[in-house]
């Protein structure tokens, strides 16, 4: 007799920003690694993470599938526009029960045996739907961040969904409550895809000389230009280099910047050559510097539960320093050698993969 086909795994990544999709990603890979059949189902970052499926050592299935708005940033400013929010939330409320019915189908089509969602309600809702066992791997819920500041009616519908998982696994760097789950376990370490590549080839490619100091600016896909010339025009004329993503296929140069391209297969090998990453205090990029060991100074988002637990947590794991803002953060820039120091002396090393203990977690508990 043939073996039977190994259990479809049926991932979710939220489409509030590439940093879900990113982490999902590392997460469905070890699946991969593992034995597990896999999907993975991303919205607007499935660009991304199709370019890095060639690098990935086992085959992970890929589909477009948007299923939260999360927080609505606003233009060029480090915090969230809630008039926005409530807008896009409103919306996705309407829209709900063709999404559930989509995606309860795609897991009947796909012979889904388990769902694995970091953070979107109607990918429990359309589990529960078809049938499947449904899990949560987050840091938080949108109970956690939206705080009661769009209404009871769409923190009902939130408190339903999520009480359909069977359980949350919560991962410790940024962990908030995970509100609207029972039952709870704690994942060490970082979600996080490693460097590919060594500091030394990827500062060759870069062009930037090894006596230079590389420091990785990480602000989001939300934030746009504004702030990177802000920042850059903090920094001295030379001796440091600022790295920054772009989606130009010829970036113009702007004095220290230096780019590489936001859609490659492995954009975490950049982060991962630099001395330090600056960064807004959102998951995947802190992670990704925490598990390649690179110091980290972070600032919180305005108006978001999520970033500020993560930024203390940055302090309290020994990945680097906490500054209060935007404007410290520009201040620090006018000085980066004193910031350097300050994150290399606050850097107890990296944190190790909990890819590993989820994917024997999920093993265990769903044979």
């Amino acid at each position: 007799m043939p073996a039977a086909p190994p259990a479809r795994m049926v991932v979710y990544a939220s489409d509030h920003g590439f940093g879900h999709a990113a982490r999902m990603l590392a997460l469905a890979s070890r699946l991969a690694e593992d034995g597990a059949s896999v999907t993975l189902c991303a919205g607007a970052a499935a660009p991304m993470i199709r370019a890095a499926l060639p690098l990935l050592p086992a085959p992970v299935d890929v589909v477009f599938a948007s299923l939260d708005p999360g927080l609505a940033p606003r233009a060029g400013a480090l915090d969230f526009d809630l008039d926005r929010s409530r807008e896009a939330l409103a919306a996705w409320r309407a829209d709900l029960p063709r999404l559930v019915a989509i995606e309860a189908q795609r897991l009947v089509s796909l012979g889904a045996a388990l769902v694995v969602a970091d953070v979107p309600a109607a990918a429990l809702l359309a589990a529960a739907r078809a049938d499947v066992p449904a899990v949560l791997c987050s840091n938080f819920t949108w109970l956690d961040m939206y705080a009661g500041r769009f209404g009871g009616e769409l923190d009902a519908i939130l408190a339903d969904a999520y009480a359909r998982a069977r359980v949350g696994y919560r991962l410790r760097l940024g962990a908030m409550p995970l509100a609207g789950l029972s039952t709870l376990h704690d994942i060490d370490g970082v979600l996080a895809r490693r460097p590919r590549r060594d500091r030394a080839t990827v500062r060759r490619e870069l062009g930037v000389p090894e006596g230079d100091l590389l420091l990785g600016l990480g602000l989001g896909g939300s934030l746009d230009a504004v702030l990177y010339d802000v920042l850059s025009a903090s920094a001295p004329a030379s001796g440091v280099r600022l790295l920054v993503p772009s989606h130009a296929a010829d970036p113009p140069p702007r004095g220290p910047l230096v780019h590489f391209p936001a859609i490659t297969p492995d954009p975490q090998s950049y982060f991962g050559a630099c001395d330090l990453v600056l960064a807004k205090a959102g998951y995947s990029t802190l992670a990704e510097a925490a598990i390649a060991g690179v110091p980290l100074a972070v600032f919180p988002l305005h108006g978001s539960p999520e970033s500020v637990r993560l930024a203390l947590d940055v302090e309290a794991l020994g990945l680097g320093v906490r500054l209060a803002d935007e404007a410290e953060a520009r201040a620090a820039l006018s000085r980066p050698e004193a910031l350097f120091d300050a994150a290399r002396r606050a850097c107890r090393g990296p944190l190790p993969d909990a890819a590993p203990a989820l994917a024997a977690a999920l093993r265990a508990r769903f044979p």
